[in-house]
This record gives C-alpha cells, structure tokens and sequence, in this order.
C-alpha cells in the first residue's frame, strides 16, 4: 500500500531531523536549525499525515495522483535539504538543488490537494465491479 510508503519515508525523515536536533544540541552549533525544522516539518508530519490519510481514505491511492505526491515531496525534500546542508557546510548557496526541491515540494503539496479536493468523498471501487461494469458496457 502506497500509504505505509508514506509512513515508513516519514518515520526515516523524523529519524534524520531527530538527529539533526541532537547533533546540534551536543555540539552547540545550530547552522542546522532550518534544515532540521524542515526534515521534520515536511519530512514527519507532512509526510506523515498524508499517509494517514491515503490510509483512511484509500480511494485516494488509486490512479498516479498519489504516486506523483510522493516522489515530488520525497526528491524535492531531498534535494532542499540537502542543497541546504551543503549550503551551511560550504559556506556557498546551493540556489539549484534548493530552488528545484523546494519547487518540487510545492508542486508534490499542489498534486495532493488536488487529488483530495477532487476525490475525497469518493467510494473507494471494489476490484471486481470496475471489471464487472467494464463488461457489461462491452456488451451493450
């Protein structure tokens, strides 16, 4: 099921900005401070709730809406992050990888309402009536 991907990519984003906190929090450098509030933000909860609801709602998972949301959110994050630690590090501002993940986040979050605005009170298909309803069509 695509929303215990969700889940599981969340609980590694909450891992990671977990040790972001407690790198920074032992070390006393907090250069990190966007980059873990970020992985957490969008990475856990974000995330997180959006598998949630794929999960209660699993008519939502059909079709490549879903898919789309989570490789948009799960790359752009990576990317944004990622240009943002390397940011700190170099002491240089990482403008593509930052610009095209934070882009490709919005869009994964755009993707997602969508489909949730549009199909949210929608009955989830049994596996047997689409086919079911497909054939009789054929005949008619």
């Amino acid at each position: 099921m695509l929303s215990n991907r969700f889940l599981r990519t969340a609980v590694v984003f909450f891992v990671i900005g977990v040790g972001f906190g407690m790198y920074m929090g032992i070390t006393k450098d907090f250069r990190f401070t966007h980059v873990h509030a970020h992985l957490n933000l969008l990475g856990w909860v974000a995330l997180g709730l959006a598998g949630l609801i794929y999960s209660a709602y699993p008519q939502l998972e059909e079709g490549l809406w879903a898919d789309a949301h989570y490789w948009l959110h799960t790359i752009g994050l990576v990317l944004f992050m990622g240009g943002f630690a390397y940011g700190i590090v170099s002491g240089t501002f990482a403008i593509v990888p930052v610009s095209l993940g934070a882009s490709m986040v919005a869009t994964g979050v755009v993707v997602f309402a969508i489909n949730v605005i549009a199909r949210i009170g929608q009955r989830p298909q049994p596996a047997g009536a689409m086919n079911a309803a497909h054939a009789n069509s054929a005949r008619s």
